[in-house]
């Protein structure tokens, strides 16, 4: 009967909820608008709330929806370009300009440019439709809730559109007064060409319910310069309780500036107001170095919950001592490490240096971890003296992230997990095995991986770097057969033939996971005395899909279901 007054739409608020849970599940969204017209009225604006980032849409019709409702005269113009009416639908059953809830400027600009070239005949600029569809956006009462703003070099040739949507945004700031999510990207050739950023004003004019700032930076000079005006918006916030420092690629510590390019921290994040709600700040990629009063800015925040440091260079500063002098509690959440190298010191005494800072970081901070994780290239001996410290300080690990070079490190590494206990619920872990060893100290790290294993895992990711035969997948899975795990990943450079017949017996069969990605290879003969291995994934194997669905496991590609730390860092925290 409650199953029935669902369907029906007798409970509104309960329907409601349910089909908001699936607000981001796209093909159960699209099979709710074919249940009723009140479920119907619920789907399509969840389905329309980010059309632009959609994973490759089968085509660009949507952008032909919303231009529908530009007025006569700029539908004259785009005519003038190639653009008739008889592209644009002559009705719609919903105004679906009113459901943009999410506007990525990068997305936008890449639908753009893929519609025009989709249409030979379009001739019209890429930024007069960006601006249109800003417009189309603001007249029909459309309210964001998330607006990520990225300018990259190839977006200059529409600077002045660029420069003309945010006059209108400023015209209209009930289209960003409900913002709840910002991310910002500061591009470094952006600097070199003068872009004006004064645009951000109207961040700090208009929205005051911002809860989520992402500040992403190519380049410590496009930071720098645009400090202030990110101070401005975050201290105009009162409801601010997360913040994200990025940077875009890898830090090189050898490339980088140092007194030239050093950045005020306390001024950024700092002002009188000390009851400031901040909970969360995340740092990805970020050298210490240029970092200035650390110790000051963190004393005057007094509810912060968590701080996840993700691949920073935190080695070479006195980062370290200034968060060990704090007054108030410092909760390091996550620590993903990175490589570290210093041009004026030797590996020996560098390496050494490293070592005692780690020390000091884990007996300080060690009781607050939950998440840790190594890049590929930090040094054996740094990344197991670190374990070392791991296991005596940390008691709370849930994600766990480690390269190791060989049986014998990975058996380390299996030390630790065996420590972590039921409490871990992600692992990744990759295991570089050399091409001679022997099969019985294979069978024995694997039989090994599988008893130290909490019975429950949330995500396992499995890579290996050579070919493990298949009375090791036998035996290894076999031991599996214990363990539920939601997200199962393989990545190895086995035949699917070497292993599949065993996730079947003992995986599929038994129902152990929800969800399944393999990357592997497949054999194709080219002729008749050649065959050629080739890259390929479960998810392009017609047949097996199907088998595999039959059994309600779902299979992925490798990348859709692999985690990286960064995002799942933000998404949890």
């Amino acid at each position: 009967m409650a199953c029935s007054k669902v369907l029906l739409g007798n409970l509104p608020e309960l329907t409601d909820d349910i089909i908001q849970y699936f607000r981001d599940d796209i093909p159960t969204l699209r099979s709710c608008i074919l249940v009723n017209k009140f479920w119907c009225q619920i789907a399509i604006p969840l389905l329309w709330k980010d059309p632009f980032s959609m994973k490759n849409p089968k085509n660009f019709h949507f952008i032909e929806i919303y231009l529908q409702k530009i007025n006569e005269k700029d539908k004259a113009q785009l005519s003038r370009c190639g653009i008739s009416n008889n592209v644009f639908p002559t009705k719609t059953l919903f105004n679906y300009s009113n459901f943009i809830k999410c506007i990525n400027t990068r997305n936008i600009y890449s639908i753009i440019v893929n519609w025009i070239e989709a249409n030979k005949m379009f001739t019209c600029s890429k930024g007069r439709i960006f601006l249109l569809l800003i417009k189309i956006f603001i007249e029909n009462e459309a309210k964001l809730h998330t607006f990520e703003i990225e300018i990259a070099y190839k977006y200059l040739e529409s600077r002045k559109y660029f420069n003309s949507i945010f006059k209108l945004i400023l015209q209209n700031p009930k289209f960003i007064s409900k913002l709840k999510n910002l991310k910002l990207h500061f591009n470094e050739d952006i600097v070199k060409y003068k872009f004006d950023y004064k645009y951000l004003k109207c961040f700090y004019y208009h929205c005051n319910l911002i809860s989520s700032l992402h500040v992403r930076f190519s380049g410590y000079k496009s930071f720098k310069h645009n400090h202030i005006i990110l101070s401005q918006i975050i201290n105009s916030q009162r409801n601010l309780e997360k913040i994200i420092f990025a940077h875009v690629k890898y830090i090189n510590e050898h490339t980088l500036p140092f007194s030239s390019d050093i950045i005020p921290f306390y001024n950024i994040i700092g002002d009188s107001n000390s009851s400031k709600p901040l909970k969360v700040i995340i740092f990805y990629r970020i050298n210490f170095r240029n970092i200035l009063h650390i110790k000051e800015a963190f004393e005057q925040l007094n509810v912060l919950e968590s701080i996840h440091i993700l691949e920073c260079l935190i080695f070479n500063s006195n980062f370290i001592q200034q968060i060990i002098d704090l007054n108030k509690p410092f909760k390091l959440i996550s620590l993903f490490i990175k490589d570290e190298h210093d041009l004026f010191m030797s590996d020996e005494n560098r390496n050494l240096q490293i070592v005692l800072l780690m020390q000091l970081l884990f007996q300080n901070f060690g009781e607050y971890l939950e998440n840790i994780g190594f890049s590929s290239n930090v040094k054996d001996v740094l990344k197991y003296r670190a374990l070392e410290f791991i296991n005596n300080y940390c008691k709370r690990i849930k994600f766990f992230d480690i390269y190791t070079t060989s049986i014998q490190k990975t058996h380390i590494a299996l030390d630790s997990i065996n420590i972590f206990g039921q409490n871990l619920n992600y692992l990744s872990i990759y295991v570089l095995i050399p091409h001679n060893e022997k099969d019985e100290s294979t069978i024995e790290m694997f039989l090994r991986l599988a008893h130290v294993l909490p019975c429950k895992l949330e995500y396992l990711n499995l890579y290996f770097n050579t070919q493990i035969r298949k009375n090791i997948w036998d035996v290894f899975l076999k031991n599996l057969k214990h363990i539920s795990i939601k997200k199962l990943l393989f990545r190895i450079i086995n035949l699917f033939d070497d292993i599949l017949p065993y996730i079947k017996e003992y995986i599929m069969k038994e129902k152990r996971v929800e969800y399944l990605a393999i990357e592997g290879y497949i054999e194709i003969q080219v002729s008749t005395y050649i065959i050629h291995k080739y890259k390929s994934e479960l998810f392009n194997m017609t047949d097996e899909l199907k088998e595999f669905e039959s059994y309600n496991i779902k299979v992925k590609e490798y990348n859709d279901l692999y985690i990286k730390a960064h995002e799942f860092i933000d998404e949890m925290y």
